[in-house]
């Protein structure tokens, strides 16, 4: 099989409140016209085959949008991408310049509608918990500080700065994203 795209949900963990389980997961966007769905850890990141089309994979997930509901209580937001587009985003390892020993986490933080980010970049926050580096479309890299408790959201604030919708993944689960679909 060949996973061609990524569905990324918004505030999904599976097996919670207000999340689905992971086979509920998968049978509603199967059942919204998936040829093909592996869901990816806990955070709500799905390999899609949506089978057809470039348009079939934002298809399948508005038809899947109901059922989850329905299934689960799940209505936040799913950004769908090209699986080729999110591994551009992290072509040439574009966190290395503002990585250090201080670094926490480097974030992809996807944004769906809005503005365009209004900051020149690499930026930093005032606290110097948080870099933005790189905003590649639909996408804004950064670059988190601190730890557990102490560390900047690049989510809140890349939604705020656009009046987007986002969902952050760490590059730890993109890297592994990308080796799964290259299994598959």
């Amino acid at each position: 099989m060949t996973f061609t795209h990524v569905v990324l949900y918004r505030a999904m963990n599976l097996g919670h409140r207000g999340s689905p389980v992971r086979d509920v997961l998968e049978r509603a966007l199967r059942d919204g016209g998936a040829a093909a769905v592996r869901s990816f850890q806990t955070n709500g990141t799905v390999l899609l085959d949506p089978g057809g089309d470039a348009s079939a994979a934002e298809r399948v997930v508005r038809e899947a949008a109901p059922l989850l509901a329905e299934r689960s209580g799940y209505t936040h937001a799913a950004l769908v991408r090209p699986l080729a587009d999110v591994a551009a985003a992290i072509d040439g390892d574009p966190f290395a310049l503002t990585r250090d020993e201080r670094t926490y986490r480097d974030t992809l933080t996807f944004v769906d509608g809005g503005q365009p980010l209004p900051l020149d970049l690499p930026w930093t926050d005032e606290r110097d918990l948080l870099d933005l580096v790189a905003a590649r479309p639909g996408v804004v890299l950064g670059v988190v500080r601190g730890g557990p408790g102490t560390w900047a959201d690049p989510n809140s604030l890349v939604e705020r700065l656009t009046g987007g919708v986002a969902t952050t993944r760490t590059l730890g689960t993109v890297r592994r994203l990308l080796a799964a679909a290259a299994r598959a």
